[in-house]
């Protein structure tokens, strides 16, 4: 984006709102041209101290410093402001920080759940979602609290980016999970994070928590489909209830023959009744079933067979069954196989790939790092003339397949970053319904299904509940369109729903 800056603007003082479809989490106008807040972790230019008083910000004024940027289209050349927090107002801050309550937090980004017995209390996924994600909310719902154990139901990075604040306790996780949190703590130089892996004990799905024999509790463990292998569901009994908690999780896996076995497991476990169930409903308002993994790996073998260039993938790289079989897929099209990216490198070593010289290293499938324009990823250097070093580049005929979905307030940074790729790439493909999602209306850029959500629709989070019948439920997160959706499901059934602020369980 550097070389598509313009001058700085002084300072001024606009009114924000919520970003909405522009894309930006707030927004705003000046000179009839869209401002969208930054948001950037490290930002050279933001007041990094004031923007501590925007957690639970609804809007209002703030003094910002603005940059104008070009945005390249097929069509016009954009401009538009990026605003740059100098300072928020009095009356701002003391309305969003609140003068006797103390920090607001948003609980609805909380992966973490927290069970608590007469000995201490057990933490479920120490994590929360986004890419901007902070210790407050984490460190109020654990404050006065002595932790005896902590549970990491699967290895994506939300469900465990608070594990380096956890005083104590045993941490359980699977051998993956450890991998994964192992090489995230060294990449990062997180001391805080290698103290809390040395109390970790490797299990996998299927197996028991062994807890302190003198806790009054007992957890067992099984396996789960999701986007990432060794995500296990939990099965907690104790004194006063019986809880299942499934987090992020759906019924389907790459075949069919998946969702028979899940239900089948879940049927087993609903043989004595269910007290509380927990669960992950992002994708409530989605109808049918979520379809099955190979899917997505058909539409990118007809993309594959199809190019005649190279195919360029960028995806999660924690979705490892999804490029396993693409690996397959593109030896058997005699294509060479290629990584880039920390995260890619990573699946390549837990997958033990081994390079296989193709007939043509022009028509290779290369998997890349940069589904969310994340920082420093191939990808965004690649974007914004960051790669130094040239690690990777585009030829005119490659096509480049983002094999993802866009996370929820994402979209501006992500539809950036496919405008300034665009004109680098024959094709470019996105998921269905990205389109409409990042505002990629106005550039040429095809949707294919090359992406399978690792959460369960509608269909099968009203199938989970006809068979689990639990007496209460803990959905998150409780958003619109999510929440409605999911209270159409519950209400025949007669099912108390509970406020995701219910985050503390009484075992």
């Amino acid at each position: 984006m550097e070389k598509n800056r313009l001058q700085i603007v002084e300072k001024v003082k606009l009114w924000f709102g919520p970003g909405g479809k522009e894309g930006y989490r707030w927004a705003s106008n000046h000179k009839g041209l869209l401002v969208g807040l930054c948001r950037q972790p490290l930002c050279e230019i933001c007041n990094l101290a004031e923007r501590e008083k925007l957690r639970g910000f609804r809007g209002g004024e703030l003094e910002v410093r603005l940059v104008p940027y070009r945005r390249p289209t097929f069509w016009k050349e954009e401009i538009f402001y990026l605003a740059h927090l100098i300072r928020v107002s009095e009356r701002e801050a003391v309305k969003t920080i609140g003068a006797d309550e103390g920090i607001e937090f948003d609980i609805s980004r909380l992966n973490t759940l927290l069970l608590s017995t007469v000995k201490g209390s057990i933490l479920i996924d120490p994590g929360e979602m986004g890419f901007d994600s902070d210790e407050a909310g984490f460190q109020k719902l654990i404050s006065g609290r002595k932790i005896i154990a902590a549970i990491i139901t699967h290895g994506h990075l939300d469900h465990w980016n608070h594990l380096n604040a956890l005083p104590s306790g045993t941490v359980f996780m699977s051998k993956l999970t450890f991998q994964l949190a192992s090489r995230h703590a060294s990449w990062q130089n997180d001391s805080r994070l290698v103290i809390a892996l040395r109390r970790a004990q490797k299990i996998s799905p299927g197996e028991p928590l062994l807890l302190n024999e003198n806790l009054p509790i007992k957890i067992d463990t099984f396996s789960l489909p999701h986007s990432i292998p060794e995500t296990m569901g939990l099965i907690i009994k104790g004194r006063k209830k019986r809880i299942v908690h499934l987090g992020d999780f759906k019924l389907s896996g790459m075949e069919v023959e998946a969702r028979d076995e899940t239900i089948s497991r879940f049927s087993q476990i609903a043989e004595e009744p269910v007290d509380f169930l927990s669960l992950n409903i992002v994708n409530a308002h989605l109808e049918g079933f979520t379809p099955i993994e190979a899917k997505a790996v058909e539409a990118i073998t007809d993309i594959m067979a199809e190019a005649k260039g190279r195919v360029i993938i960028t995806s999660f790289s924690t979705n490892l069954e999804r490029i396993r079989r693409l690996t397959e897929v593109a030896k058997m099209l005699g294509r060479e196989v290629h990584f880039f990216g920390a995260g890619m490198k990573n699946a390549k070593e837990f997958l033990e790939f081994k390079q296989e010289k193709g007939a043509d290293p022009g028509k290779s499938v290369v998997f890349i790092t940069g589904c969310q324009a994340e920082e420093d990823s191939v990808l965004w250097r690649i974007a914004y003339g960051e790669d130094l070093k040239l690690t990777f580049s585009f030829y005119p005929t490659d096509t480049l397949i983002f094999s993802s979905r866009c996370v929820p307030g994402n979209e501006s940074d992500l539809r950036e970053q496919i405008i300034t790729l665009r004109p680098k790439v024959e094709k470019l493909v996105v998921n269905e319904g990205e389109i409409e999602q990042i505002g990629l209306q106005d550039i040429e850029v095809e949707e294919a299904p090359v992406h399978v959500s690792g959460h369960g629709n509608k269909e099968d989070l009203r199938l989970v509940l006809e068979i689990f019948r639990p007496k209460k439920v803990l959905p998150w997160p409780q958003i619109s369109p999510q929440i409605e959706a999911f209270r159409e499901i519950t209400e025949p059934l007669g099912i108390e729903v509970l406020p995701e602020t219910e985050r503390v369980i009484e075992t």
